[in-house]
Order: C-alpha cells, then structure tokens, then sequence
C-alpha cells in the first residue's frame, strides 16, 4: 500500500473513531456539527470510496469456466410424425402425390374409427357416411375424403383458390377440424 493509502487510511479510522467516542460520550470535542464539518467528513467518505474502487480496478477479475449446459431431451408430441407428413405433401411432385394420398387415406381411417366408437356404427356404415358425405356438415371435410360427394358451391370453391395456404392443407385442417368436432360431441 503507498504512503497516501496509508495515510487516508489512517485518517479515515480516526474520524470513524472520533465520531463513535463523541456518540458514546455525547460530545463533541470542540467541533461544532455544522454544515462545513459534515461536508468534510462527506468528502472524506467519497476519497475513500474511490481508492477502493480504483483499487479493485486494477486487480485481476476471477471468473470459473462453466460446461457446457444439459442439452434438454425433446420427447415427441402426439402428431408431430402426421404434421410432418403433412408438411412433406405440400407441392407439387409425384413423392407429394404419394405422401397426399397416404394423409388422405390415414384420415380416412381415423374418420371410421371416430364413427365406429363414438356413433356406434359399424365399420360398414362408417365407410358408408364417409363415402355418401353425411358424416360431417363440413362440405370440404366431406368432398376430401369421399369422391362421390358433390363439389361445394362455387362461394367455397373461391375461397379456398384464393387462401395463401394451399389447397390441400386447408382441406386436411377442415377434415381434422370435422373428425374432432365428431369425437367430442360422441363424448
């Protein structure tokens, strides 16, 4: 430590020492608290706050090195394989086609298997609504999975051409929409 640290230092710990004997002893040793011994001593206090904030300035800063964190373990939610093959029929290629054909024909059963349980038909009448359209009032759920339902009306048809979402993703969404509409109001 240099001979000016010393020396506030020294200072400092006799001001704190006179003013615990002055509190104790409820004097003031000649020193009237006024305005200008108040400000000295406030000064004092600032002096000494930073040299030790200069000092703790140019000391090394020690930091610990940490590992790497726990990389989390991602369990798959129910439907991220279908909304993934959903995702890879979007387009227009002949792979599409095939993967379009294969959500169609898995929502097709899952349709059957909602009605079997829920409307208590058999699985012959189930394909039966599905295939007549009357499973569901949703006219594109209907028309997506059956080819005997007529068209929707030209209104519908306009909307659906001129969504930003494709075609088929918005007929797979109103299917979805319609198969657990049919499952919750079997409940």
């Amino acid at each position: 430590m240099s001979l000016t640290g010393r020396l506030l230092s020294l200072l400092a710990l006799v001001a704190v020492g006179v003013g615990l004997v002055s509190v104790v002893l409820r004097q003031t040793f000649g020193f009237s608290l006024t305005y200008t011994f108040v400000t000295l001593v406030g000064a004092l206090a600032i002096v000494q706050g930073l040299r030790y904030v200069s000092r703790r300035r140019q000391s090394e800063y020690a930091e610990t090195e940490t590992g790497d964190p726990e990389q989390r373990f991602r369990v798959p939610t129910p439907g991220d394989e279908f909304d993934r093959q959903v995702s890879s029929a979007l387009g227009w290629s002949l792979r599409n086609v095939s993967e379009q054909r294969d959500v169609r024909s898995r929502l097709h059963r899952t349709a059957v298997d909602v009605l079997v349980i829920h409307e208590h038909c058999s699985p012959d009448e189930a394909e039966a609504h599905i295939r007549a359209g009357t499973w569901t009032d949703d006219v594109i759920a209907a028309g997506f999975l059956s080819e005997e339902v007529p068209t929707p009306p030209l209104r519908t048809r306009l909307r659906l051409l001129f969504r930003r979402e494709s075609r088929f993703l918005v007929q797979v969404r109103h299917t979805v929409d319609a198969i657990v509409s049919l499952r919750e109001v079997g409940r």
